[in-house]
């Protein structure tokens, strides 16, 4: 049974600049909606440990993300100025909201029940997707948070899916009182970054293992198998989280051709070919 859509049409191409507006012009790029339908809420829950399998489009995965500087082998980024940077404005939506029913088995007097909804969705788009540029090798600074934190409380990580600067500090606090062994693995790698055990409630452990090179990280934890939660460490700025409106915006892209990447747990991948101009805001409609 297939867990992701088994393909995924192509992209319409670049249109023509549109009129400017506010002193920039504007071009825009549309992404096709898949013609295959979506996994059901029981195939993800059971088998999101195989992420990397099921989110592929051609020979790009979410491994991907851990290569998406410049250089020969995608880790090359260099901060500097950019002589009139471009802009993409983007928006991600096609995905119907749906919550996901949590029944636990086990530690039960800690771990109840729950309904956890990890298609956010506002006004049509789609929260929690995950969108990225290949191949940028200079720009601005990355201004992800060095120091982040993760919970768990009630049996259940949050947030679900959070930005992370390379080599930064993950609080991990654990309000359950109740074992847990929690595994930081990126996708493309077959070993855990780190191992975090919980025990008490009200424990508060740190951790930079995690975050040390760039990738999308995979929490999950051996003992409660329906807890997960990803931190998304970008090997430059252009990475970005669609809140629940699915709009996200990318600022000070150097001109050039690259390939957009997004990535959502519950509905695979997609990807474009994007051109970006000097002093013209690229549009870019992503429809799962």
């Amino acid at each position: 049974m297939a867990l992701w859509p088994a393909a995924l049409v192509g992209v319409a191409a670049c249109g023509e600049s549109a009129p400017a507006v506010g002193g920039a012009r504007i071009a825009d790029v549309a992404m096709a909606p898949s013609a295959a339908g979506t996994a059901s809420t029981a195939d993800v829950d059971r088998s999101a440990d195989r992420s990397e399998d099921r989110s592929t489009v051609g020979n790009v995965g979410v491994a991907a993300l851990a290569r998406a500087a410049g250089g020969a082998d995608g880790t090359v980024y260099t901060v500097g100025a950019v002589p009139t940077p471009g802009v993409i404005i983007g928006h991600v939506g096609g995905g119907a909201p749906r919550d996901t029913s949590i029944t636990p088995t086990h530690n039960l007097g800690v771990c109840r029940p729950f309904s956890e909804s990890i298609v956010a969705s506002r006004d049509g788009g789609v929260g929690n997707a995950v969108v990225w540029l290949m191949g940028v090798s200079r720009g601005p600074r990355d201004t992800a948070p060095r120091r982040v934190k993760l919970t768990l409380d009630g049996c259940r990580l949050a947030p679900r899916v959070q930005r992370a600067a390379r080599g930064s500090t993950i609080m991990i606090s654990g309000r359950d009182a109740m074992l847990s062994r929690l595994q930081f693995t990126a996708a493309g790698e077959s070993a855990s970054r780190t191992t975090v055990l919980l025990s008490d409630a009200g424990q508060m452990v740190p951790t930079g293992d995690a975050t040390s090179a760039p990738g999308l990280v995979q929490v999950t934890d051996d003992m409660h198998p329906w807890v997960r939660a990803w931190i998304v460490v970008g090997p430059h700025p252009f990475v970005a989280i669609t809140e629940a409106d699915g709009r996200f915006r990318f600022d000070g892209v150097p001109p050039g051709r690259y390939t957009l990447v997004t990535w959502h747990e519950r509905f695979g991948i997609k990807t474009s070919t994007v051109r970006v101009d000097g002093a013209v805001q690229t549009r870019v409609a992503v429809e799962f």
